[in-house]
């Protein structure tokens, strides 16, 4: 999670330090894009994963609480 803000926030950065060096021209453009895309799906895959772990531990909870009582 960490490299992922960092990630955010060094592309952040980036787009404020040439937007006020004179403009953001296309291959300025399409780089920030990029990231923005891959940052983007990464979320998206790292949040599947936590979807994943979540309904697993559901299920161990119905698992114990049939055992409990």
């Amino acid at each position: 999670m960490a490299i992922r803000l960092y990630l955010s926030a060094l592309t952040l950065v980036f787009l404020i330090a040439t937007w006020l060096n004179g403009g953001v021209n296309v291959l300025t453009a399409i780089v920030v894009i990029c990231a923005l895309v891959y940052l983007i799906l990464d979320a998206r895959e790292h949040l599947q994963f936590v979807k994943t772990d979540v309904a697993l531990l559901q299920q161990l909870e119905k698992k114990l609480s049939g055992f409990l009582h």
